[in-house]
């Protein structure tokens, strides 16, 4: 299914926790989050038991894509390390198709570092998103405030003194789209879910929608070659999940770490190493539901839990087509 999250409060969606509180804001919804939403949204409702969410923290059968915003009507995408912004010129210069033939070919990369019409540095737009606006393609960010809040002291019902904290979010109204694959016992529907952090205190609060996808025939078909890594991607040659299997033979893209998160039934996930969303890839896709499970990403087991959200690629004409062309 095709999701769409609209916020109908400010969500606190961190990359990390600072002395100051919680700042730095994703702009997007991690896999993992909105997955989590989805849950959490089905077992207090009572759709779903204690019972159903400790099988799905064993087995997942529920798997979601990163959401990214939708702005002025355009998908975003995070960038790839082939795309590069002149501060001068106020323009992006983009060489993803030709870098993917380069490395496909096992020929040598040549990237200019400097741009051709006015000899400026480039900079580098990989690690943000990027959309369609009009005729280009712009980085775009989503829109955020910064508050400073204080602490309550719970057995006295005050504040506490000496514990003020910030904290930076995305601010209602913003939009996101996704892909989720859904079981039999999820329909297309909306529902109200809660993202990020403080949902007790009113933050992040959205409308959940999710309709049928559609696939072109093309994406269908695409089993192997040059991909771009629409999530964080693990740093593994051999995937397998349900009978389809990915087999990447070239990555091209950074490493980072990450703190998998919080699982309902088990608590917090471990720290992982993985690849930054916007790789580029080179793999072999095999299996009668492979098209259907890279929109959503192949799960990976790290000690007890499963990480997902991550290992989600898209074709490069997917890709290109999802921008707008």
């Amino acid at each position: 299914m095709e999701a769409k999250l609209v916020l109908k409060s400010p969500a606190i969606i961190t990359r990390r926790r600072t002395e100051r509180g919680f700042v730095e804001p994703l702009d997007h919804v991690p896999g993992s989050m909105l997955r989590g939403a989805i849950l959490t949204s089905l077992f207090r409702s009572g759709r779903l038991s204690r019972e159903d969410l400790k099988r799905e923290a064993e087995k997942p059968s529920l798997l979601a894509s990163p959401a990214y915003p939708i702005v002025r009507g355009a998908k975003s995408l995070p960038a790839t390390p082939f795309m590069f912004y002149c501060r001068k010129c106020n323009s992006i210069i983009d060489v993803t198709r030709e870098s993917s033939e380069a490395l496909s070919h096992n020929k040598e990369l040549k990237l200019s570092l400097t741009c051709e019409k006015c000899g400026e540095p480039l900079k580098s737009l990989y690690g943000y998103i990027v959309a369609k606006s009009g005729n280009r393609v712009e980085r775009i960010r989503v829109r955020t405030f910064r508050s400073t809040s204080v602490a309550i002291d719970k057995g006295r019902g005050s504040a506490m003194t000496g514990m003020l904290f910030d904290y930076e979010a995305i601010a209602e109204g913003t939009e996101f789209w996704a892909w989720v694959l859904a079981p039999e016992w999820l329909q297309a529907d909306k529902m109200e879910v809660a993202v990020g952090r403080g949902s007790s205190r009113g933050f992040g609060w959205a409308e959940l929608e999710l309709r049928e996808a559609q696939h072109t025939s093309q994406w269908l078909k695409a089993g192997q070659g040059g991909f771009v890594a629409i999530s964080p991607l693990s740093p593994l040659k051999r995937i397998e999940w349900e009978g389809s299997t990915l087999t990447m033979t070239k990555v091209f893209g950074r490493t980072f770490r990450l703190q998998a998160g919080w699982d309902f039934v088990r608590g917090f996930r471990p720290i992982v190493e993985l690849v930054k969303s916007g790789s580029m890839v080179l793999a072999r896709a095999s299996g009668d539901a492979i098209a259907t499970l890279l929109h959503v990403g192949l799960p990976v087991k790290s000690g007890d839990s499963w990480l997902t959200g991550i290992n989600v690629l898209l074709s490069i004409d997917e890709y290109y087509k999802l921008l707008g062309g």
